[in-house]
């Protein structure tokens, strides 16, 4: 069947089959449909050509399969339906017809039904999502790129490609920032995300998820060194919620109250405060007698001990600050060990973006709404992924322990591969649930408990303090 000659849906009661059985339990047909009509896109023109709902499941096939072409995502789309295809019910659509139909959906039921699946995926049981006596839910925020088509629209939107007059890039790029989930890896919704043009400070787009109702108490939000300062770490304490974050060394802070433990007590200042030390110090002149106005916070100093495969260990020194005050409730030790999972979110970034992709470098949408719309895509179907990896550790334990499966211990990849072979599978009377074959399958290629490990895992390295 040639789906290039202008075929098309000719039934729209059939062309309404068309779904992902695979994610029926986690993106129902009854979602799907409601975000589509709450954003008005269900009118009857859809029914002449592809139904808004189909149009939605291209696209999560799409993120499922990026090194597929567009007619061969219809080809799997409509594996379940080969009876009515064969009877010349339903005829496969048009590569044209599918892009035209993408571009009348728009992003914005993507992002309503992202909304909906949102969510950290952690039950209290959940082992490596907890931390100091399981008391606080790690959240890590983080971000990265993506590189987008080069076209005229493309780059209108999202600006020309990085690079200097010398060596220019290539590719546009969108900024992405994550509100993600240590454990599991689950991210947290339209409000635990944000994403704009690579131009677009990286703070300033973190700084619009850390509002309530994002983030509240009971919650620990893990970064890097580049959300040290004093509005972002003031706004996630204002919603209740602490933090772990990294340090520059030359970050002025100053030093109020040893602590028994070797961590002092000390607060970030805010933009005056510290424009007033910069100034006394270039002057030579004596610090204010005054303390700095700012976030109280305590400073942990600690010794990161990196074990390559080939050659001897390297140690160089780390510098944190949490707004965990008490040293009974968060020794300095544990502080900088809990730190360490903050490469939850950098191993579910490249998940999404290398394995999930298959190694492709672009996003394919060459308009903005498009690129909108496939980062939603991508977004949803990862924490589909993530899901089940999650469900697959619940279900299981661990074989030499007996205890709770840690789920950095399942195999992403061969969720993924065991999901994309099994998109259309509807088990019938006595065969075992989808999730049952995901977990049988993750099972026997679980990653080995040392390679998970802070000392093994890509840029996690033992921390003592």
């Amino acid at each position: 069947m040639n789906s290039r000659v202008g075929q098309r849906i000719t039934s729209a009661r059939a062309a309404a089959g068309i779904r992902l059985e695979a994610l029926d339990e986690f993106v129902s047909l009854q979602a799907v449909e409601e975000g589509v009509r709450s954003c008005g896109r269900l009118d009857r023109r859809w029914c002449a050509s592809l139904p808004a709902s189909a149009v939605v499941y291209f696209v999560l096939a799409m993120c499922l399969h990026f090194s597929e072409s567009y007619a061969e995502i219809l080809r799997k789309l409509t594996d379940g339906l080969r009876g009515a295809v064969h009877a010349g019910a339903l005829r496969v659509a048009g590569t044209s017809a599918v892009s035209k139909a993408r571009t009348r959906l728009g992003p914005e039921p993507l992002k309503a039904l992202f909304e909906q699946v949102r969510g950290p995926l952690t039950t209290p049981q959940s082992p490596g999502a907890f931390a100091f006596g399981r008391r606080l839910l790690m959240l890590s925020l983080d971000g990265t790129v993506l590189d987008v088509a080069p076209t005229q629209a493309n780059t209108k939107a999202f600006g020309p490609p990085p690079g200097g007059s010398r060596k220019p890039g290539h590719h546009p790029q969108v900024k992405l920032i994550l509100l993600i989930a240590c454990g599991t890896r689950g991210t947290r919704g339209t409000r635990g995300t944000r994403f704009g043009p690579r131009r677009d400070n990286e703070v300033t787009l973190a700084k619009h998820l850390a509002t309530s109702p994002t983030l509240s108490g009971g919650q620990l939000v893990l970064m890097d060194r580049a959300f040290h300062g004093h509005d972002i770490l003031a706004r996630i304490t204002d919603c209740g919620a602490d933090f772990i974050v990294g340090a520059h060394a030359h970050h002025w802070l100053p030093h109020l109250r040893e602590l028994a433990d070797g961590s002092f007590l000390s607060c970030v200042p805010d933009r005056a405060s510290s424009q007033r030390q910069a100034a006394s110090r270039f002057c030579d002149r004596r610090m204010p007698p005054d303390h700095p106005y700012g976030v109280a916070v305590r400073v942990v100093d600690a010794d990161i001990t990196a074990t390559p495969e080939h050659g001897p260990p390297r140690t160089r020194p780390l510098r944190v600050i949490t707004s965990l005050l008490d040293p009974g409730e968060a020794p300095a030790e544990q502080v900088a060990a809990v730190y360490a999972e903050r490469w939850n979110s950098e191993t579910s970034l490249f998940e999404a973006k290398i394995p999930q992709r298959d190694h492709r470098p672009l996003l394919r949408s060459k308009n903005p709404d498009g690129v909108t719309q496939e980062i939603y895509g991508l977004l949803i179907t990862h924490q589909y992924l993530q899901a089940q990896r999650a469900r697959a550790a619940q279900a299981s334990r661990d074989p030499v322990t007996g205890q709770a499966l840690d789920p950095d211990r399942v195999s992403f990849t061969a969720v993924l591969r065991a999901i994309r072979r099994h998109l259309h599978y509807r088990p019938a009377t006595g065969q075992p649930p989808l999730i049952t074959i995901v977990q049988a399958e993750a099972l026997t290629q679980l990653i080995p408990a040392d390679l998970t490990a802070p000392d093994h895992a890509p840029g996690r390295h033992p921390i003592t303090a």
